[in-house]
């Protein structure tokens, strides 16, 4: 007879016993494959989230701090393909209300579009150009009306045809926290359109730029009506309103638009008007000016238009509050707010070469204005900004070195060759109209307004370039303009040479890869197939180990089988080659059957994750799908270790010899050598753990913030304690008088009989049940009161978001003032503002892998002595690093496990000119509310997004009544900004929410497993009576009946279960000891006692069954073969 014959034979013959080990393995196949089926449905969820968020969009184009002409779009296009569609989309941000108040939704992402972008859907019809909008009675795109996402529409809870009030910041040419950047407070543009409808995801309604898991509230405009209202003042000359600040490209076939491709086109289509550089013919000078929208020239364009004009002369004109007289002895002799000019004194023919930094020229209508004479002391006054937008008034002294002639008049709408068109100013029609950001404390004279009538901003004074950068240099840069000699260049070769030297990249315009960081953020940075085989160990252990026992079981009982053919010559190799191959093939089928039952298990995981454990993954729901290569790999994977613990449990067995295996009942005590323990020794061992675990746990104490390691600890040690005295009381039994006068004697000594047995099954159950349920003691609960500052909320009561930046500090008079704030309540709390960049969600709340976190600008100061760090401290911002790198701080848990990172490691940004910089993390948070984002000083902010200005984002200290107050009277007064504040304990539990779920998920597959694994208790106990079959039956044949025997025999084997979860309970109920009398959880779950119960009813019902079995008829029978 072949080998594999036999086999096939065998698995027939002991069907019945195969059909138990098929079982158990299936039940490992289940828990595996169906585990990688969870893994590969979140993949293909996330994935078909980012496919409908991005549509048929491969690269963006974001410029966030400008603006660029919308037929930029159109000159792309005409270099690429035929079949490239290029959207133009203008992007913002504001809030959105009904027309009586009782509805209000904020910091809503609002978007431009025409029919371009509907083209780059998911799916057209379900567009509002689509054949789904027809049948759903859409209004026509472009008739006025509002459409919403499926999200915002929930939120809104509007009928078709309802009004809706959208408010939104009209943009500034340049950034609000510049010097002289126009009003000081925001100016918000309205529109009052119907509700149209609601697009679905297929319809591109889900579109965003963020990998974020959550879908953002989106509001579409038409493109045309959003520009006539958003842009109407960025060209007021020529009422252009056609500008953009983003671009999606993609094609609506199959094909996939070229990263590099792109940047070719675009490097080939930006104009200098796309970034706002002007070249400007000057009337009254030889000359050409280039400026810029943004008013001051960046240092980066300022060096490359110098370099490629060959002689230039740089010119920096700014407003200054006053013009003294020093040397006039009235004291009378002031002209307000005028424009004055710095300039090389060497590259102008008006400044002499010997010019010095201290001297000035004014022209002959301030001179005299001023009375002044050459070598009167003239005192300018002007304001710069500081901190938060802060004005500061400064003065320099000078001393009057020439008198200049008056220049010609300024035709009417025309600047000042001298000066750039600052907003709010240079349009105003009078001096009265001005509206430049600063406070008017000087009267403004009749004189004063025929001079603004007649010249403008035609400077009054003239100092030295160094001399004013000095004073007006900021971050956006030291210049207004440089004037360029006509006869060096023309306007045509001079655009030509900015164009060749300069990158869209220079202008801010920066492409990405849109479709590529998609793909990349659906690579999560947890792989929930793993995740759950880690939830499911328990569970694969327990399979496995009935696995292991019921083949060895199976195998012992044909023990007889085994000795023969050893008997007749049979190698070791040649039986394990027949029995393991049996194991093989029982394993294969198991496997076989628990691959195809994975979905059951699978689709329950994933129920669960939208419903009791929904607080995991956010809420998201989840389609069940699986690969191949995970049905494959599971069932590869849990048929060898269901075969390896097979051949672990039978690795001694078929190694015996023929005479040992032919004896019936051999296994049992005869010729066994009984291991007599130092029962002494252990014992010992056993008190000073115990002594140690209660120690650590009073030092501690309930109320630490370590308490819950260190009681788990504690808790573990106990744990070993028990194990130590248990080891010690079997050895005791063993050492004790062989005599006995009655069976329950003969109980306590038949358990130290198999001590190392008996101790596994105790240690395997206590450990179990002490893991399981101790797990509980890492649950985490916001903090009794806000204001710890060493809690994950650092003291701050509220934290809050506005839709659109509040440039002032509301802590002080100008923004008291401004937004009519209360006093009395910013005297019992405070605001902290915070810059913010936008970017992806790094917390736990995204399973999405965040590419570019979401950045903070703080100013370290006011955070000091907040938060508990794990690495470094608020000081490590100040570091200075290699390469220019920004340090940053992170807290630990998006550190570890969002972004998979370390302290020392370097995160990639793109800065706002375009340019790339590194940020170096030098310290973690520990536990806090600030999960998700990056941290750095704010000066460093500001260094890298000069343009972005404002505050978005907000922080209240004080106590919760106090802060709640405020934060209330904040989102009133500020509801044109959109303000809106959540409270910080409910940020942290909706952080700490995500960790306590997956605790309840290990706690419930923990538990499952452990469940099933009192069946194997149920087995060894069947083991251990088999072995002893001879010593039942000596028993019967002197008088004992079998109701005392399986009484006795139940009652030795249940101590074991008794034991084992006495001592995991108690171990455990220690370790979870600051969650249940500490404070730590409000109201801590009592659901462990429960199974307990559970775990214990499970337990004795398997040692009765498998009693019942072995013990259910006579063993007489085993005396009659000896």
């Amino acid at each position: 007879m072949s080998l594999w014959k036999l086999i096939l034979r065998n698995l027939l013959f002991f069907r019945r016993q195969n059909t138990g080990i098929v079982l158990a393995a299936a039940l490992c196949g289940i828990v595996l494959t169906g585990a990688l089926t969870v893994g590969d449905s979140v993949r293909s969820t996330l994935k078909d989230l980012a496919e409908k968020r991005i549509g048929k969009g491969d690269v963006a184009m974001l410029s966030p701090d400008g603006f660029f002409e919308e037929d930029l779009a159109t000159r792309i296009k005409d270099i690429l393909a035929d079949d490239v569609t290029i959207a133009p989309i203008a992007l913002t941000r504001g809030t959105l209300t009904n027309p009586d108040g009782t509805i209000r939704v904020t910091n809503v992402q609002i978007l431009g579009v025409d029919q371009r972008f509907w083209k780059l859907a998911p799916d057209f019809s379900h567009t509002p150009l689509g054949t789904w909008s027809l049948k759903k009675e859409f209004p026509e795109w472009g008739s006025g009306s509002f459409f919403v996402n499926e999200r915002l529409g929930k939120r809104l809870n509007m009928e078709k045809d309802d009004r809706l009030i959208l408010r939104m910041e009209e943009p500034s040419l340049f950034s609000r926290d510049a010097p002289l950047s126009g009003e000081r407070d925001n100016k918000f543009v309205t529109m009052n359109n119907p509700f149209g409808g609601i697009i679905p995801a297929e319809g591109f309604g889900n579109f965003g730029l963020q990998g974020n898991q959550r879908e953002p509230l989106t509001l579409f405009v038409p493109l045309n009506s959003l520009q006539k209202k958003l842009f109407r003042s960025l060209d007021e000359i020529s009422g252009n309103t056609q500008f953009a600040n983003f671009l999606l490209m993609g094609a609506p076939n199959e094909a996939e638009v070229d990263l590099e491709l792109a940047k070719k086109a675009m490097n080939k289509s930006w104009t200098l008007e796309d970034a706002g550089i002007e070249i400007k013919e000057l009337r009254n000078s030889n000359e050409w000016s280039v400026r810029t929208r943004q008013v001051f020239l960046s240092d980066r364009l300022a060096k490359q238009v110098s370099r490629v004009s060959g002689k230039s002369v740089g010119v920096l004109t700014y407003l200054v509050n006053a013009i003294e007289n020093r040397s006039d002895m009235d004291g009378t002799a002031l002209i307000p707010y005028s424009m004055m000019s710095a300039v090389a004194p060497q590259s102008v023919d008006f400044l002499s070469e010997d010019w010095k930094d201290q001297d000035i020229a004014l022209n002959q209508w301030a001179a005299d204005d001023l009375n002044a004479s050459l070598g009167d002391s003239i005192s300018v006054s002007y304001y710069t900004v500081g901190e938060r937008r802060k004005l500061i008034e400064s003065s320099r002294e000078f001393v009057l070195r020439k008198i200049l002639p008056m220049s010609q008049a300024v035709p009417e709408n025309q600047e000042s060759d001298w000066t750039p068109r600052f907003p709010g100013l240079s349009d105003a029609e009078s001096c009265g109209e001005w509206d430049t950001g600063i406070p008017i404390v000087h009267k403004v004279r009749d004189r004063d307004e025929h001079y603004w009538d007649e010249y403008r901003g035609t400077p009054k004074g003239f100092i030295s370039l160094k001399a004013g950068q000095e004073m007006w240099g900021n971050r956006w840069g030291s210049l207004t303009g440089l004037r360029i000699d006509k006869g060096s260049i023309s306007k045509e070769e001079l655009k030509k040479n900015l164009r060749k030297n300069l990158y869209a990249e220079d202008a801010g315009l920066v492409l990405r890869a849109l479709r590529a960081d998609a793909q990349k953020a659906v690579e999560s940075p947890v792989d929930f197939g793993q995740l759950f085989i880690g939830f499911s160990f328990f569970v694969i252990m327990a399979a496995l180990a009935i696995t292991g026992m019921l083949f060895s079981f199976s195998l012992e009982q044909r023990s007889q089988q085994i000795g023969v053919l050893r008997a007749v010559g049979w190698k070791t190799i040649k039986l394990r080659l027949v029995y393991w191959g049996e194991g093989l093939l029982t394993a294969g089928i198991g496997s076989i059957v628990g691959v195809f039952l994975a979905t059951i298990y699978g689709k329950t995981i994933l129920g669960l994750l939208s419903g009791q454990w929904s607080g995991a993954v956010s809420g998201t729901h989840f389609d069940y799908n699986s690969s191949s290569n995970s049905v494959i790999i599971g069932g590869i994977c849990s048929t060898a270790i269901s075969l390896l613990a097979m051949i672990w449990s039978t690795r001694k067995l078929l190694k015996r010899e023929p005479r040992e295996l032919l004896v019936t009942g051999c296994e049992g005590s005869v010729g066994e050598n009984i291991i007599v323990t130092r029962a002494r020794w252990h014992k010992w061992v056993g008190i000073l753990c115990m002594l140690l675990s209660l120690f650590l746990a009073w030092f501690v104490g309930l109320q630490s913030s370590h308490a819950s390691m260190a009681f788990f600890g504690a808790g573990g040690l106990l744990l070993v304690s028990g194990l130590f005295l248990f080891w010690s009381n079997l050895g005791k039994k063993e050492e004790a008088d062989k005599s006995f006068s009655n069976l329950t004697q003969l109980n306590r000594r038949n358990l130290g009989r198999r001590s190392g047995r008996s101790l596994v099954t105790v240690g395997s159950m206590a450990a179990g049940a002490f893991l399981v349920v101790s797990t509980g003691a890492f649950r985490k609960a916001p903090p009794a009161s806000p204001t710890d500052l060493q809690s994950g909320t650092g003291g701050f009561s509220f934290w809050g978001e506005s839709a659109v930046p509040i440039y002032d500090d509301l802590n002080q008079g100008e923004a008291i003032n401004l937004f009519d704030l209360n006093k009395s309540l910013l005297h019992e709390a405070n605001v902290i503002p915070l810059r913010l960049r936008e970017g992806d969600d790094a917390s736990c709340l995204n399973l999405n892998k965040a590419l570019r976190p979401k950045i903070f600008g703080i100013k370290p100061s006011d955070f000091e002595g907040r938060f508990e760090f794990a690495e470094g401290n608020w000081s490590s911002l100040y570091q200075n690093l290699d390469g220019e790198a920004i340090p940053a701080l992170v807290d630990q848990n998006t550190l570890m496990w969002a972004l998979k990172m370390g302290t020392g490691e370097r995160l990639n940004y793109v800065d706002g000119e375009g340019k790339p910089f590194e940020i170096e993390v030098v310290g973690a948070f520990k536990g806090s509310m600030l999960q998700g984002s990056i941290f750095i000083k704010e000066d460093d902010f500001l260094n890298k997004f000069k343009q972005q200005g404002g505050y978005r984002s907000f922080m209240l200290t004080g106590n919760r009544v106090a802060a709640e107050k405020l934060a209330v009277h904040l989102e009133d007064r500020l509801f044109q900004n959109g303000m809106e504040f959540q409270n910080s304990l409910e940020r942290l539990s909706e952080l700490q929410k995500v960790e306590n779920t997956y605790l309840s998920i290990f706690q419930g597959l923990g538990g499952l497993g452990m469940l099933i694994g009192t069946c194997g208790l149920g087995l060894v106990v069947a083991r251990n009576l088999v072995e002893r079959g001879h010593e039942f039956a000596l028993f019967e044949a002197i008088g004992f009946q079998l109701n005392q025997l399986r009484r006795n025999v139940f009652l030795e084997h249940a101590q074991l279960a008794i034991w084992g979860i006495l001592l995991g309970s108690i171990s455990a109920i220690l370790g979870i000891s600051p969650a249940l009398f500490g404070g730590i959880l409000d109201s801590p779950s009592l659901s462990f006692i429960w199974f307990f119960i559970i775990l214990s009813i499970l337990a004795f019902f398997w040692v009765g069954v498998a009693v019942h079995i072995i013990l259910g008829k006579s063993q007489l029978h085993l005396l009659q073969n000896e």
